[in-house]
């Protein structure tokens, strides 16, 4: 029996659709060329949960790891 992996958008629609959310939220407040630096928060039905690690804001490395997390919330928890 093949084992179905579904797509990256199809996996965050799943996600939304359960109310879990990855949410950006800035360092600072002030105005940077580029974007500011972010940290992640898990929104999982309205229970939150603040990441340690920061990004640079539109990064390839932030897309990839909001990817990974709503992989990780789906296999681990809506599956």
């Amino acid at each position: 029996m093949a084992t179905q992996v579904l797509e990256d958008w199809e996996v965050k629609k799943i996600c939304w659709e359960n109310d879990v959310y990855v949410i950006q939220k800035p360092i600072s407040s002030s105005w940077k060329k580029g974007g500011q630096p972010v940290r992640l928060i898990i929104d999982f039905q309205k229970t939150y949960s603040k990441g340690k690690e920061i990004f640079e804001q539109n990064s390839k490395e932030l897309e990839d790891k909001i990817d990974e997390i709503y992989r990780y919330v789906y296999e681990n928890n809506l599956k």
